[in-house]
């Protein structure tokens, strides 16, 4: 029998913790700083697992978090020395980052494989608001949030986006070892029953886990994860602008809606050269750098380029989009309101800063360049759309810039001689899958750009697939229709030997 259910309605639980966060942050600016201590009575309380985690192998500082979830009793952040390159750990060491919450009674342990950096980055008090993952509720389990290597605060201190030096280490293996190691150094203090988690890159760090140490997870669950097949995979755009949406709207309306983001984009491009001098503002400022080859026409058609690819994922507004293409442009100054309307939903939706190298994502693309693969940027669906309309000449990108596009966006011409794809990392997971003993749930969204690129496996006993018609980036168990829910609960349970709690 599955425990009794805590809460029926998923949106009520959300509600809830919507009203407790506001009633805290009212009590903290009402009460000051004894609020925060009042919130957090356990605070620096357990001594005995501070001194658990510092005496960890390899372990050089432990810090308590002061935390704003009730579901967590105890939060931590602990930082491992790791090798650079574990094939041979005389060539150095980083720091990195591990968040360690603890929650009462534990069932299991969740690890995710962060992607990207910590959220604190961006975010000074992301860890103290930081909620539980879904499987940890389901399940009652701790959490273990894993900075990727050479992301954020973990890397060497030397260490840049604008050179080589170090990034020849920043390989699948060495990220999984780092994980390997981890769950090996906390499962003494926190227990042996444990899940490997993550979401968008974060999810395709979760399979690379599951390849390099099919055994360390009862399961693997690796949300929206993306694989390319190889370099200038060509089903992201391909799905983007003749298939997305069909499978949530129906064919015509999928088509319907596809046409309003190419319309918007039309419009974009038809306002270049009047929006290029603000465009130029941005991003020839702090914190925007780019390589010196970038000019800012090809950066301005990358952002429309994208534009529907971040819509999409991230389940845009149509309506609002299909009011700014209705928008009137008869008059001077109506023209100058769409003008404006166009370029700040444009910057809204896709900031140019995600190629630069002051990103927090910009380690990434060398991922990308050497391991992992990428998407085509193909522009011929625009291309066609702007010929269309009479304005083929306001798109830069050129045919034959588009197969090297990306590096071209994003490196020096010292790092793209250097960053060279390797295509056995791909061949080896894919091959993989119908033989691994990993137990793997993979969860993705019908109208996600990044669905397109997910890794070419059929489902099999050790590979299950869900994917939620309806829904974009954000897919997860808990917004999957309900018998998809039921059955992957009932999957996740049987591999973990644990009853979830019934809808969260």
């Amino acid at each position: 029998m599955r425990k009794k259910n805590r809460n029926l309605d998923p949106a009520a639980k959300k509600k809830k913790k919507k009203v407790l966060l506001t009633v805290l942050i009212v009590l903290a600016v009402v009460l000051g700083i004894p609020a925060v201590f009042l919130y957090n009575k356990g605070y620096a309380r357990n001594k005995d697992r501070m001194a658990q985690l510092a005496a960890i192998d390899g372990v050089t500082e432990v810090k308590e978090l002061w935390k704003m979830s009730v579901f967590f009793s105890e939060k931590y952040l602990v930082t491992f020395e790791q090798p650079l390159d574990w094939s041979d750990p005389s060539k150095g060491s980083f720091p990195q980052r591990v968040e360690v919450a603890i929650h009462d009674d534990a069932r299991i342990n969740v690890i995710e494989t962060d992607g990207y950096c910590l959220g604190d980055i961006m975010a000074p008090y992301y860890l103290a608001l930081e909620p539980a993952p879904e499987i940890s509720e389901y399940y009652d389990g701790n959490y273990i949030h894993v900075e990727h290597r050479f992301f954020g605060n973990s890397r060497p201190a030397d260490m840049s986006n604008t050179d080589t030096k170090y990034w020849e280490y920043h390989t699948a293996e060495n990220a999984a070892n780092d994980y390997h190691h981890i769950y090996q150094a906390l499962s003494p203090v926190l227990g042996d029953k444990w899940v490997s988690m993550g979401s968008s890159r974060g999810g395709l760090m979760t399979n690379v886990y599951g390849y390099y140490y099919p055994e360390d997870m009862l399961a693997y669950v690796p949300y929206v994860a993306p694989c390319a097949d190889g370099m200038n995979d060509t089903r992201m755009y391909d799905f983007v602008y003749t298939q997305i949406g069909d499978s949530a709207f129906g064919e015509e309306k999928g088509e319907e809606l596809r046409g309003l983001v190419t319309a918007f984009q039309t419009e974009a491009m038809r306002y270049k050269q009047d929006l290029l001098p603000k465009f130029e503002k941005k991003v020839t400022t702090k914190p925007y750098n780019y390589p010196e080859q970038v000019k800012t026409d090809v950066l301005y058609d990358m952002d429309v380029l994208e534009f529907a690819v971040n819509f999409w994922q991230s389940g845009g507004d149509f309506e609002k989009l299909r009011e700014i293409v209705n928008m009137p442009a008869s008059t001077a100054s109506e023209q100058k309101a769409k003008q404006n309307a166009v370029y700040d939903f444009l910057i809204k939706i896709q900031d140019p800063q995600d190629w630069s190298f002051h990103c927090f994502g910009w380690p990434y693309y060398v991922n990308t360049a050497t391991t992992y693969g990428q998407q085509l940027y193909n522009f011929s669906y625009l291309r066609d759309a702007l010929a269309e309309a009479g304005i083929a000449d306001t798109l830069s990108v050129t045919e034959e810039m588009q197969p090297e596009f990306l590096q071209d966006m994003v490196f020096t011409k010292e790092q793209k001689a250097a960053f060279i794809y390797d295509s056995s990392f791909h061949d080896g997971i894919v091959a993989s899958l119908e033989t691994t003993p990993a137990k793997r749930l993979m969860i993705f969204g019908g109208t996600d750009p990044w669905r397109s690129l997910a890794i070419t496996t059929e489902e099999n006993e050790n590979n299950r697939i869900f994917i939620n018609p309806t829904m974009p980036h954000s897919s997860q168990i808990s917004n999957l229709p309900d018998d998809m829910r039921t059955e992957a609960l009932d999957i996740l349970s049987e591999w973990i030997g644990e009853e979830p709690v019934l809808d969260k």
